[in-house]
């Protein structure tokens, strides 16, 4: 009997030791990633699906609630909200509440620039036009800010762990870029800077009004909704409890005892113990029913989800949720169990309502990024905006210039390729103005590319009232024709050497050449394959491609494909493609490898050169033609000697692009001599 109750102590203080070994792991993790990284928006995000999938799912999808249950304390709100009848009617509160879940989850959940979260978050913006007269600045700003700071105090307050001060930042960048793209403007610059601007604005506006009161009351209501009737006076009370004293005043609720709000903390903290102690980490994350895994589209185009909080709207019918006793509402067709379009999301009068206005907001999102110029002066400043680009008159002559004179570094401050029609990839507004005293300017950057790169770029120099001190930043862009794209692997260092071209070398220094029937848009890609010659054998040579599939918004179609055409083609002159059909899944990219392995008779003062067509189809149906060049480099002091090759190192120049055979043929051609020594348009193995 000892024996066996030590066992059990012992197995105990294992599963225990177990459980705090893991518990930390994912904090560990965040830290090892991202703690000495720019955070991005994108790197934010990934950081904030983290916390709150995996580490406090339960606290995040909570305190995101009272966040927007706080905002009802400000008047202008609140009165908007009862002028609408959306929120005091509880016949529609709860598929208002829901479809604001809907919302959120779909830009939250989702890659913030695919097709889904950009659609969704149009939807909001939408929706907010359509009472753009009544909608303040600050209050958007207000509720901005209590989507970042209400997790935040939360997790400090109730969860088993605060937020580290990483997943603070990436909280605030993310949300700040949603602010962005919600045209919010004046968005303070950091988190503290925004939970300062945050206090001040309750402080002013946090008052009661009977407006308040209506919506406090009937958010309580669709609360305690989900509770047996002899259980809603006591959770209402605790409700209570959880909200602060000013929130509470503006809404007119009632005092509840000590003992109920201790009562209330206890028990929290009973949870954030077991929590930290006694259980391991999520394996899988918690989506709420609302994630790509957990509700992807169907074949019929809508998206059916499988959770919800209030009213299962949306909600896929099941054999189980029609035998699951003590259910009061059941998915089915009063819920719309068919699934959802973000477009039908909303008041039951708009839905269907604003889709062009949506598609063209949610286009801009991939084009448009947003920057400010605080003034901290006692004094009005003035700007002046210059693009590097704007300031060439001539390409031919400005190659390998500065743009602005020798004031500027040659190898830092050149253009970037340029649009075919000569208009500038980036345009930024306002380009002048005035900033008065402790004030701040925010500056909208477009993006319009005319073909296909992923290394548009561009220089910006700001001017403060003609101060000799300038503030000079690069802009840097990719733009595809299509979702489905493909490119070298080994082309990242060509930013860096991507002079403004000239119209000859406009798209070979993009790796990319242009097909003369096609009017010159960029299909055709160079790859340049260098096989060694040691020891009297070939060995070959390899390159890599990266085929992926950025996002598909049409129909029911996930994913991209492509297809590599009429491969003995190439195959006989040594070419050898090792997947050459295959699928892409949407938000993914894939490596091809391309390989070239001479003959053993082949004369190494030769090129061989084949073309193969590539068909993608993701939203449109693409043919990109591949030109593959192969050479050999010699070693060996032996093999150089009895080779016929010149005194000089020869190279592939630009040159051969005008002899491309356009039908899948292939042939050798002789070296081309370049008298360059260092060419930067060709990339080798």
């Amino acid at each position: 009997m000892n024996f066996i109750l030590i066992s059990l102590i012992l197995l105990l203080f294992i599963y225990l030791f177990i459980c705090h070994y893991f518990r930390f792991q994912r904090v560990k993790y965040i830290l090892t990633k991202y703690n000495h990284v720019h955070l991005d928006y994108r790197k934010a995000q990934e950081i904030s699906l983290l916390t709150s999938l995996f580490d406090m799912p339960y606290l995040s999808q909570t305190s995101t609630s009272f966040a927007l249950f706080k905002t009802y304390g400000i008047p202008t709100i609140s009165q908007l909200l009862v002028r609408t009848n959306q929120l005091a009617n509880l016949d529609v509160a709860g598929r208002r509440a829901e479809d604001t879940g809907i919302l959120i989850s779909e830009f939250g959940l989702h890659d913030l620039d695919s097709h889904r979260a950009r659609m969704a978050l149009a939807r909001i913006n939408y929706l907010h036009s359509l009472y753009k007269n009544h909608i303040s600045n600050d209050d958007m700003l207000y509720t901005l800010s209590l989507f970042i700071l209400e997790p935040i105090r939360w997790a400090k307050k109730y969860e088993w762990r605060s937020f580290i001060s990483i997943e603070e930042e990436a909280r605030f960048i993310f949300w700040k870029t949603i602010g962005e793209r919600m045209n919010i403007e004046n968005i303070p610059l950091t988190c503290k800077e925004i939970e300062k601007w945050s206090e001040d604005y309750e402080l002013k506006h946090m008052i009661y009004t009977k407006n308040n009161q209506i919506c406090g009351e009937a958010t309580l209501r669709l609360m305690l909704s989900l509770y047996p009737d002899w259980m809603k006076n006591f959770i209402r009370k605790i409700l209570i409890s959880v909200i602060d004293e000013r929130l509470r005043l503006s809404m007119g609720f009632e005092e509840v005892s000590f003992w109920i709000k201790h009562l209330t903390i206890i028990i929290f903290n009973i949870r954030a113990f077991f929590i930290r102690h006694c259980t391991l980490p999520r394996i899988y994350p918690d989506d709420f029913g609302q994630g790509p895994k957990s509700c992807p589209m169907n074949k019929y185009g809508r998206y059916q989800r499988t959770g919800y909080v209030f009213e299962p709207w949306y909600v896929k019918e099941t054999w189980f949720s029609k035998i699951l006793p003590f259910i009061k509402k059941r998915p089915g067709p009063m819920y719309k169990s068919q699934g959802f379009k973000v477009e039908e999301v909303g008041p039951e009068k708009f839905v269907c309502k604003g889709i062009e206005e949506m598609e063209k907001d949610a286009e801009n999102m991939k084009t448009r990024a947003i920057f400010q110029i605080i003034n901290h002066s006692e004094t009005s400043v003035t700007f002046r905006v210059d693009l590097a680009s704007q300031h060439v008159k001539n390409r031919m002559e400005q190659e390998n210039k500065n743009v602005w004179g020798t004031t500027f570094d040659t190898n830092k401050h050149l253009i970037g390729p340029q649009n075919l029609s000569g208009r500038s990839v980036f345009d930024i507004t306002p380009l002048d103005g005035l900033i008065p005293a402790g004030g701040k300017k925010q500056l909208t950057v477009i993006f319009s590319p005319d073909h296909d790169s992923d290394f548009f770029s561009d220089l910006v120099r700001i001017t403060i009232s003609e101060q000799p001190v300038k503030l000079e930043f690069r802009l840097r862009g990719t733009g595809r024709q299509s979702t489905v794209y493909i490119r070298p692997l080994d082309n990242g260092n060509i930013v860096q050497k991507c002079l403004l071209p000239n119209i000859n070398d406009a798209l070979t220094m993009q790796m990319q050449t242009t097909d003369p029937n096609e009017k010159g848009i960029p299909n055709n890609i160079l790859v340049v394959l260098c096989a060694l010659f040691i020891n009297g054998k070939y060995v070959p040579a390899q390159r890599e491609l990266i085929i992926g599939c950025a996002s598909v918004s049409s129909g029911s179609k996930k994913n991209g494909d492509y297809t590599f055409d009429n491969l003995k083609d190439i195959n006989s002159e040594g070419f050898n493609v090792d997947v050459p059909k295959g699928t892409v899944e949407t938000g993914t990219e894939k490596i091809v490898k391309v390989t070239w392995t001479p003959s053993a008779n082949f004369d190494p003062n030769e090129t061989c050169r084949a073309t193969i067509n590539v068909t993608t189809k993701g939203d449109i149906v693409r043919i990109w033609r591949i030109i593959l060049i192969g050479y050999v480099e010699i070693t060996s002091s032996s093999d150089k000697r009895s080779s016929r090759t010149s005194k000089n190192r020869r190279i592939i120049t630009a040159d051969t692009r005008s002899r491309v055979s356009l039908g899948g043929t292939s042939q050798r051609i002789g070296k081309q001599v370049s008298t360059q020594e260092n060419n930067s348009n060709i990339l080798t193995t």
